[in-house]
């Protein structure tokens, strides 16, 4: 089993910015070597993918997160893969998809300041 650094994408509603959790995955080994041979290359996004993988962080302000099913879908050179959640039942993958209010990203960055993994960005 191998692990890869990807970025969860929340919506911020109202907004062009985007709630990005920096997290793990944990993937298998063929996926591992799959993603290592194309990792250099122009347009990777475009021809491998997507993959399937698991969460491999518990993010506290959730409810359990640790294992949930992720799709991996690769971006251009320079950016980490996307991890797109599948359990509609979780609030996560819910927020993925529906977004938060920017009241709520804010909170969640108040409260996770310290984390490495938070960042605000644009798609």
């Amino acid at each position: 089993m191998f692990f890869l650094r990807g970025i969860i994408e929340i919506p911020i509603i109202g907004s062009d910015e985007l709630f990005l959790w920096g997290v793990w995955a944990s993937i298998r080994d063929e996926v591992f070597d799959e993603i290592e041979s194309c990792w250099e290359l122009e347009g990777r996004e475009k021809r491998f993918g997507p993959y399937k993988g698991r969460l491999a962080n518990s993010l506290s302000t959730y409810p359990e997160t640790l294992n949930l099913k992720v799709k991996i879908v690769l971006q251009p050179m320079g950016a980490r893969p996307l991890f797109v959640l599948e359990d509609d039942q979780h609030t996560l993958t819910q927020q993925q998809k529906s977004g938060i209010t920017q009241q709520e990203a804010a909170e969640l960055a108040s409260f996770l300041h310290h984390c490495d993994g938070l960042r605000f960005g644009r798609s």
